[in-house]
């Protein structure tokens, strides 16, 4: 059988190896992440989220307090 000719069950085999691999790879990165930064890929995502939304509203604070001037 040549590469380009694989059956469905050999795709979803391969498709399930990969997934088992990139799952160990993303355990690894929050690992990662613990041991350097004290804190999980989640948390770390979640702290990004909110220093995001605090400097929109600084800069929105900014451009009311700039038009009033």
């Amino acid at each position: 059988m040549s590469s380009k000719t694989k059956s469905i069950s050999e795709l979803v085999t391969e498709l399930q190896q990969e997934n088992e691999s990139l799952q160990s790879l993303k355990k690894l990165f929050n690992q990662a992440c613990k041991n350097e930064f004290g804190y999980d890929v989640k948390t770390i995502h979640q702290m990004l989220e909110k220093q995001k939304l605090y400097e929109q509203r600084r800069a929105e604070k900014q451009g009311q307090q700039a038009a009033i001037s």
